[in-house]
């Protein structure tokens, strides 16, 4: 009985081995590739942030554009004309019109001076219409007019500490101990 079952599981083992070599492929060489993996994609795919827009109406008017000399020229004016207004009379509008003109110039380095040219005026009380709390609020929201690039250059580094020290001490001035 013994001899019965070794000789038919041995015969199975046989038969499994035989059908599982004559299953398998007869060339050996032939491989099977494994299809392309599907293409990444996004949540928003079909839409590009650096895709150009088409010009508004009022853009496709006949004036021709500025070049760089032109807007450096503009801006550079009405920093000048932002600095005498300031100068001539200390007030909110004119702070406000010089910190926005030296933000739009994109130099930290101008922003800084005007900076420390408002904190001159309000410590010697030119500018006794505006608080401690308006001046930070204005310093901090025209900051942010600079372009990435000026606000991370090294300029940009002495600008938040220039930044930090005005915040520090317009906080004193709010917050006394």
């Amino acid at each position: 009985m013994v001899t019965l079952l070794i000789t038919s599981i041995f015969i199975l083992a046989l038969l499994a081995v035989a059908i599982y070599f004559w299953q398998k492929p007869a060339n050996p060489s032939q491989t099977i590739e494994l299809p392309l993996p599907p293409e990444e994609r996004g949540l928003f795919s079909d839409f590009s942030i650096n895709q150009l827009r088409p010009p508004a109406a009022e853009q496709l008017s006949e004036k021709s554009p500025k070049t760089d000399a032109e807007v450096d020229a503009e801006m550079f004016q009405q920093a000048i004309k932002a600095i005498r207004d300031f100068q001539q009379s200390p007030d909110k509008t004119s702070t406000a019109n010089l910190l926005h003109a030296a933000a739009l110039s994109d130099d930290a380095k101008n922003y800084g001076r005007a900076i420390e040219l408002i904190l001159l005026s309000w410590r010697d009380g030119s500018l006794s219409d505006l608080s401690a709390r308006d001046l930070q609020s204005l310093f901090n929201s025209q900051y942010w007019v600079l372009s990435a690039r000026s606000r991370t250059s090294g300029a940009g580094f002495v600008l938040k500490e220039t930044l930090s020290s005005a915040n520090r001490e317009l906080e004193s001035t709010n917050n006394p101990i």
